[in-house]
């Protein structure tokens, strides 16, 4: 292998498996923010805006493969429930989602070490991921200067940066061409079937699917390899 490509959430970093105990928590601080800044829409209403508008957005974004930029969802949200909005608010908000998310994050055991190896075998490191909520990538970036893991990485792709989410074929055509680097010898890694592992292999990549507790099982979906440890992947570079 000349290259391996990661994603981030759930294969390096671990955050939340499901929505709703972040996004509880982001409804109360949001209404709190908006409370502050002359809003006059009432908790139980807010919380009903905020949440369904939460779902629709996923389910637009996993179907059109499409990004949508939190700090636009922000301004909608928060205007609509009276509030003064200006960028000092919207960033607020942003900073707002990325405590909830920050407040589960934890690195994935092994990921340092393993990351070690594949520079000393001589590959190029790539990164793909999908942003949480659509945040803008100075986010997930500051989480991996966290763990230290940013040192270790050629090019990163963040989808608030392309304005796109996987398992969209131009993104990871993207990392291929960043890293200068032909499908053959590259391969993807990811947690998920849906997003990970059917995105490269759209475009001819070999796909590892990296075994974490935010699963979705697809039948119709087959990675080339599987691995629980890090360790695994030393054998398929």
């Amino acid at each position: 292998m000349k290259a391996v490509i990661f994603d981030l959430g759930h294969t390096l970093i671990d955050y939340y498996h499901d929505w709703a105990g972040p996004e509880e928590r982001i409804v109360s601080r949001l209404f709190k923010l908006s409370q502050d800044t002359g809003g006059r829409m009432q908790e139980p209403d807010f919380r009903r805006s905020v949440l369904a508008t939460l779902s629709h957005n996923r389910d637009r974004k996993s179907r059109d493969m499409m990004e949508i930029p939190l700090s636009t969802v922000l301004e909608n949200l928060m205007g609509a429930a009276g509030c003064r909005v200006d960028e000092g608010l919207v960033q607020d908000g942003l900073e707002v989602f990325y405590e909830a998310l920050k407040e589960d994050r934890t690195l994935v055991p092994g990921t340092i070490e393993m990351l070690e190896r594949v520079r000393d075998r001589g590959c190029s490191v790539g990164l793909i991921s999908d942003v949480a909520w659509g945040l803008p990538s100075e986010y997930p970036l500051r989480d991996m200067r966290h763990f230290g893991l940013d040192r270790y990485f050629d090019d990163m792709i963040f989808s608030s940066d392309v304005g796109l989410r996987k398992p969209h074929p131009r993104i990871f055509k993207m990392a291929l061409f960043n890293l200068g680097v032909e499908k053959e010898s590259s391969m993807y890694v990811g947690n998920s079937l849906q997003f990970d592992v059917k995105g490269a292999k759209s475009v001819g990549m070999k796909a590892v699917l990296k075994k974490s507790g935010y699963f979705q099982p697809d039948d119709s979906i087959v990675p080339d390899h599987t691995v629980d440890d890090w360790k695994e992947l030393d054998e398929l570079l």
